[in-house]
């Protein structure tokens, strides 16, 4: 199997234009998508080994990684009014792990918190897109609460999941998916995520499920972005990479601009909360940021 074939293969075959085609073509001469899994997998696993606390989690890879660099790993399963089959996904993968999980249903508490909400927030039960993403922002809000409750009573952290595409395209909620590391955050969705899920012994079940957030906000995650994950990843790097648009059509440009409206429209997540600079010391953050780095015994010597 090719690269390109064995990348179609991995975000479910899609129908990608002829631009999209021969730009996938292109990233993948210049070795976006690459094939050195095993070496990303050996340089996230080193760089995890220098942390040492107990974590909780409930990513795939991200709790391969963390397992490979030597951490006790506590994965939370948290269903709120989920699809069956993503609860079992959920549990296949930490009995893949071979580790004592926590499943727990969180929909009466999610139900008793909308409903009190209703009260005094306008809309939140409405039958509208709006209100559908304000009721998803408030689970994934519920979730991360409960995760850090997790890690408080066992002295942990929460591992944050998210992906480079995600990150790019702000697909994820403020206050509700960030944790405290971040292993896979540099990783594209479309290659490296499920290439490093294959190289880590995923089960197949949950490298081909349709990717769901499953905040039932819409039919999985490539509905609310309006384009695949490939072609979001194809035009998220043409775009960093000024790439030339002369020969793609309508229907390419329209994607395009898609993917383009999308970052623009969530930049504000990715500089949040964004810290205003002291008027008379400047250089203020910088010489926390100085001192945390000297304390976690990061750097050898501090200079202020």
């Amino acid at each position: 199997m090719t690269t390109q074939q064995e990348v179609l293969h991995l975000n479910r075959n899609p129908e990608l234009s002829d631009w999209f085609t021969s730009r996938l073509e292109y990233l993948i001469g210049v070795g976006l998508y690459h094939n050195q899994t095993s070496t990303l997998a050996e340089r996230i696993i080193s760089e995890l080994v220098n942390y040492r606390t107990h974590w909780g989690i409930d990513s795939a890879v991200t709790a391969k990684l963390f397992r490979e660099a030597g951490w006790q790993v506590l994965p939370v399963i948290m269903s709120i009014d989920q699809d069956p089959t993503e609860v079992e996904r959920g549990r296949e993968v930490c009995e893949d792990l071979g580790v004592t999980y926590i499943d727990r249903d969180l929909t009466d508490m999610y139900t008793h918190n909308i409903n009190n909400m209703a009260e005094y927030h306008d809309g939140i039960l409405a039958d509208t897109y709006r209100s559908s993403i304000r009721r998803g922002n408030i689970r994934a809000r519920l979730r991360m609460q409960t995760l850090y409750d997790f890690a408080s009573q066992i002295g942990g952290c929460v591992a944050s999941t998210d992906n480079f595409s995600e990150l790019a395209a702000g697909f994820w909620t403020l206050h509700g998916d960030v944790g405290d590391i971040a292993p896979i955050q540099s990783l594209i969705k479309s290659w490296e995520v499920p290439k490093l899920a294959k190289h880590l012994g995923v089960p197949d079940s949950v490298i081909t499920a349709k990717p769901t957030d499953g905040l039932g906000i819409s039919d999985g995650d490539e509905a609310q972005l309006g384009v695949s994950y490939l072609e979001f990843d194809i035009g998220l790097f043409t775009l960093m990479r000024k790439g030339d648009l002369t020969e793609a059509l309508s229907q390419d440009i329209e994607k395009i601009k898609t993917i383009s409206d999308r970052i623009k429209n969530s930049g504000y997540k990715r500089c949040n909360p964004y810290n205003l600079i002291h008027p008379a010391d400047a250089l203020r953050y910088q010489a926390l940021e100085m001192l945390d780095n000297t304390l976690q015994n990061r750097e050898e010597n501090l200079t202020l």
